[in-house]
């Protein structure tokens, strides 16, 4: 008895487009947890170059989150970038490490 497969390719892309959705949706969600520790992921919402501020909002918990950074990180900062940022905490406040 011969076999036929009920794959059709309208089926694989709507796998492949669901994979992708899927994927892209979770990625936020796990960013900072597998980040590493004292690292978050986000979308820049705020820049202040004056005060060497910036506040991405946490794309685990959805809340701002205030860095203080030096002037050649702000440079490369632009609103609604997606970044990954990794501080020390200096008495309470976050101070960019590393930005990517």
């Amino acid at each position: 008895m011969k076999q036929f497969s009920v794959w059709t390719v309208a089926g694989q892309i709507s796998l492949a487009t669901l994979i992708s959705v899927i994927t892209v949706m979770a990625g936020p969600a796990w960013a900072c947890k597998g980040a590493g520790p004292n690292t978050h992921v986000g979308v820049i919402t705020q820049l202040n170059a004056k005060d060497r501020q910036f506040t991405i909002t946490d794309a685990e918990t959805g809340k701002p989150m205030k860095f203080i950074a030096d002037s050649k990180q702000m440079a490369a900062l632009n609103m609604g970038d997606q970044i990954s940022v990794s501080y020390e905490d200096h008495n309470g406040t976050m101070v960019a490490k590393r930005i990517q």
